[in-house]
């Protein structure tokens, strides 16, 4: 038995754009209309804000809590400097 054809099965056939109905086809105006608008969540603006704070320095934090617990940081001089710069933010 010889077989000489594929019994009428063929590939897929190819793309033919002139058969789809131009109705189907959406096209899009790139400018934006006057009611396109854009919400920015408070969670958003947080994040962004969090973006802008400078790296933490581990080493002058220890430095702080050392101080802190050896009950050494609280001098004159540093309270007086704190209250300067509270008076000069409020007046």
């Amino acid at each position: 038995m010889d077989i000489h054809t594929t019994g009428g099965i063929s590939g897929p056939d190819p793309i033919q754009p002139d058969r789809f109905a131009a109705g189907r086809i959406h096209k899009t105006d790139s400018t934006p209309s006057a009611s396109d608008r854009a919400e920015i969540s408070d969670r958003a603006r947080f994040l962004a804000l969090l973006r802008e704070v400078p790296p933490i320095r581990k080493e002058k934090v220890e430095a702080l809590r050392d101080l802190i617990a050896s009950g050494t940081y609280e001098t004159p001089e540093r309270i007086a400097g704190a209250v300067d710069k509270i008076l000069e933010e409020i007046g």
